[in-house]
């Protein structure tokens, strides 16, 4: 009498893998694609529906981004590591801390101003809605694939701000 039972839970547990792979391979291609810098500028264009003269004009200022070094992350972190290992020194020089703070200080506040002048020209450009869809997109980017309900970051809420979750 129950002979359809097997083939029915067999039919979900197909259904339930199918999906399975699915979102593996979607999840893949999604997180590739913010790690190709071509296939972001596109996705970035075609989602706030640029103009050419906007398309232009953004692909000018990344470039200019890019070639300013901004987003160099790498070395960002290896500066905060730096002033851990000097604060983790059996004597530390508070003093010799203070100065490095200070210019690595300077230099990210030298490398912001640079990225808004190179960024305002474009961002200027864009009509209330294209605005309003790019802080949408930023949002996203942020929450990104750590950006959990129940715990933020590998290390949980805040440790991005400590240079721990990068």
């Amino acid at each position: 009498m129950r002979t359809w039972l097997p083939w029915v839970l067999l039919a979900v547990s197909l259904a339930l893998n199918l999906f399975l792979v699915a979102g593996f391979f979607w999840t893949r291609g999604a997180m590739a694609m913010w790690r190709d810098p071509d296939a972001r500028f596109e996705m970035v264009a075609d989602r706030l529906e640029l103009t050419d003269p906007q398309r232009q004009q953004f692909r000018q200022a990344m470039e200019g981004l890019k070639s300013r070094g901004f987003g160099r992350w790498e070395q960002h972190r290896e500066m905060r590591r730096e002033i851990v290992d000097m604060a983790l020194q059996p004597n530390p020089d508070r003093a010799a801390i203070v100065a490095r703070v200070e210019q690595v200080t300077r230099d990210r506040m030298q490398a912001m101003t640079e990225a808004l002048d190179t960024m305002l020209p474009f961002l200027a450009s864009l009509t209330p809605e294209q605005r309003t869809e790019l802080r949408e997109l930023m949002e996203e980017r942020r929450r990104g694939p750590w950006m959990h309900r129940w715990g933020g970051g590998p290390w949980g809420w805040g440790g991005h701000r400590m240079g721990w979750a990068d």
